[in-house]
């Protein structure tokens, strides 16, 4: 009776240790990424790399971070075209080089057999979550409103400042918008892609 009583004691034992390395096993594998292809849009920020938005016709839409000089056939791939076939690589757009910031769409066109890429740029708001520096020549009143210490009045004012201007402006163009001075302009400095000049 004792020895049968031992040999269940240890098969429990045996079987507990077994159970708790296999939990340890599958945790440990569940904390890595199944697929490192990219499709975690962002990580730690890394030099040399941009950040662009793939929609459309793709198994994986979403937020890519590429790293070096790449063209809009690389970031399609990276979310895998459901028209795969239909991509050409000597296509202008398809070859055109991406920068931060840019929105690429992908259109399958099932009856002609081939797709339509189109390329805009990230929503403003999406720039700001992402913390993506800003264009302020493309930027609405609506998109300067989302800024801190912006608000509909200076956002009318700064639109209509560079609509008078060619609709170009640098970043130090805005202090000679009424409302904004030295203060306020160091303080949009981390949103915009531009440098202060004394």
């Amino acid at each position: 009776m004792r020895i049968r009583y031992n040999r269940l004691y240890f098969q429990r034992i045996a079987i507990t240790l077994i159970a708790a390395v296999m939990t340890l096993v599958l945790f440990v594998q569940g904390r890595h990424a199944g697929n490192d292809s990219g499709l975690a849009a962002l990580s730690a920020e890394r030099s040399g790399s941009i950040v662009v938005q793939v929609s459309g016709d793709v198994a994986h839409p979403g937020i890519y971070r590429i790293c070096g000089k790449k063209m809009t056939i690389d970031a399609i791939f990276m979310a895998v075209p459901l028209c795969a076939a239909s991509l050409v690589p000597s296509d202008d757009l398809l070859s055109k080089p991406l920068q931060t910031g840019d929105a690429v769409h992908l259109m399958c066109k099932a009856r002609e057999n081939r797709a339509l890429i189109s390329t805009t740029s990230m929503k403003t708001s999406q720039l700001l979550t992402l913390g993506l520096p800003l264009d302020l020549n493309t930027m609405s009143q609506a998109d300067f409103e989302l800024l801190p210490g912006i608000g509909p009045a200076l956002a009318y004012r700064i639109v209509g400042f560079r609509q008078k201007n060619g609709d170009t402006l640098a970043f130090d163009d805005l202090l000679q918008v009424d409302g904004i001075g030295e203060k306020k302009l160091k303080q949009l400095y981390p949103y915009f892609n531009h440098s202060i000049s004394k």
